[in-house]
C-alpha cells in the first residue's frame, strides 16, 4: 500500500510538472519582457547643416554631413561639443570640456 501511495505522489509530481513545462513554453511572458523605444521618423537629409552652441547661439560650423543626435564636434578653440537636438538643418550642440591637444602630441 506504502507503494502504491508514493507511486501516485511522484506520477502527480511529474505530470504538474510536465503540466508547468508546457504552459511557460507555449505561453509567452509578457510580465518580464522589455518594452520597445518607438521607432523615430526618419531624419529629411538636407545638404548641409548649421551646428549651433546651444546656450549661447554661436554658430560653431557649417557640415556637409548629416548630423545626428549624440555625435560630437571639437571646435576651432578646441572644445568638444555634443550634438542634443535636431531640426530641420540646424543641430544644436552642448558643451562638454576642453581639451588639451599638447597631451596627445608625441
Amino acid at each position: 500500500m506504502k507503494i502504491s501511495r508514493l507511486a501516485k505522489l511522484v506520477s502527480i509530481l511529474a505530470l504538474a510538472a510536465v503540466v508547468t513545462a508546457g504552459v511557460l513554453h507555449y505561453v509567452p511572458l509578457n510580465i518580464f519582457s522589455v518594452q520597445q523605444k518607438p521607432e523615430q521618423t526618419p531624419q529629411k537629409v538636407y545638404d548641409y547643416y548649421i551646428i549651433v552652441e546651444e546656450d549661447t547661439g554661436e554658430v560653431l560650423m557649417y557640415v556637409p554631413l548629416v548630423v545626428s543626435i549624440g555625435d560630437e564636434l571639437i571646435s576651432e578653440e578646441n572644445k568638444r561639443y555634443k550634438i542634443v537636438k535636431v531640426e530641420e538643418n540646424q543641430a544644436y550642440a552642448r558643451f562638454v570640456e576642453n581639451l588639451n591637444l599638447e597631451l596627445y602630441k608625441k
